[in-house]
């Protein structure tokens, strides 16, 4: 199941406010919808949080041919002449690019988006989605779309580019600016539906066709259009370091927990069976060096040490015989006095002895 919250355009989000929300099936059929606070909302495995249009703001830009890491980091810097905002607070995301070559970027203040993804976490609901509202009237093709509402106006265009304006009589300003706009693209619409919410009226569509060149048709309402879904292109702004995995431990599944535990007694276990073969091995060894010493020198009756004893003996045989024992020099020297009668010098360097 998925639930669909919608975020205020408040400056602070308050543990007891009261938000709309959704709850959708698998196949993103509505369930229930309700206005309540946050920790009597159902929970969902998927929670997607939907941001008032007057705090996403967009750019089409040509950006260059990057890696998107490079991109993002770029981002805030790329739209802040745009839109004269301050870099340090803005978190921008990129979205499709169209054939002009220009991308799509979505702009929210990472401070305020931040505050009100933690706010929903400490109620227990982590959001794993956040796009803009005007991606539910996104995806057409030349026609754009207005919502009026009691006190304001949302104009979206095919990509999702959103305008708010204040409602006043008239035609609205901001939606001839947007249409000048689009007609130096190259991009005019050749219709706008116009919805409603909250039950208001349709205003003259015949006269704002006449003022907007542009014709105007009735819609349906936008209590309804908010039950469907985003366009597939739409912007998820949890992305980069607002990005779900960023804020939260991976959980595994229980039959990965027990195959680990299963590999950690296993590794234990040949570890310990390794450790107690070389163990084995270890004494047989000891016992053979010792059975070689008593062979050599049965004659030893307390045998501690075996190869300390076995040099001891041998060394004692050598010089039983006149040779000396441990010393290359001394055993050379034996040597050589053994060999000549008369030395009237002697030479020794590089561990070679010379006579003469």
């Amino acid at each position: 199941m998925k639930l669909r919250i919608f975020l205020p355009a408040t400056d602070a989000l308050e543990a007891g406010a009261e938000l709309a929300w959704m709850l959708l099936d698998a196949r993103g059929n509505l369930l229930r919808e309700a206005t309540s606070t946050v920790a009597q909302m159902p929970r969902a495995s998927d929670v997607e949080t939907v941001l008032p249009a007057e705090r996403v703001l967009f750019a089409r830009l040509k950006l260059p041919k990057v890696s998107p890491a490079t991109i993002r980091e770029l981002l805030p810097y790329a739209v802040e002449d745009r839109l004269l905002a301050d870099p340090a607070h803005i978190h921008a995301v990129a979205g499709a690019t169209n054939e002009r070559g220009e991308t799509l970027v979505a702009v929210v203040d990472r401070e305020w988006l931040r505050d009100k993804l933690e706010t929903l976490a400490r109620a227990g609901q982590r959001a794993t989605r956040a796009w803009s509202e005007s991606s539910l009237l996104a995806g057409g093709h030349g026609d754009w779309h207005v919502v009026l509402g009691p006190a304001r106006g949302m104009l979206v265009d095919d990509e999702g580019v959103s305008a708010t304006f204040d409602r006043g009589a008239g035609f609205p300003l901001a939606v001839r600016i947007a249409l000048d706009e689009a007609a130096a693209r190259g991009d005019r619409p050749s219709s706008i539906r116009v919805h409603t919410d909250s039950g208001e009226a349709l205003p003259d569509l015949a006269r704002w066709s006449a003022e907007g060149g542009t014709a105007f048709a009735p819609g349906s309402r936008w209590e309804i259009l908010a039950r469907g879904q985003p366009a597939a292109a739409s912007i998820n702004l949890l992305e980069g370091e607002l990005a779900p995995s960023s804020g939260r431990k991976m959980a595994l599944p229980r039959g990965a927990v027990a195959l680990v535990a299963v590999i950690v007694t296993l590794q234990a276990l040949f570890s310990g069976l390794a450790a107690m073969r070389l163990g084995d091995e270890r004494a047989n060894l000891e016992r053979r060096r010792e059975a070689i010493f008593r062979a050599a020198f049965p004659e030893a009756k307390v045998v501690v040490d075996p190869d300390l004893q076995m040099a001891r003996n041998l060394a004692d045989l050598k010089r039983a015989r006149g040779l000396a024992a441990g010393d290359d020099f001394l055993a050379q020297m034996t040597r050589a006095a053994n060999g000549r009668d008369t030395v009237k010098s002697i030479e020794y360097a590089n561990g070679k002895l010379v006579t003469r």
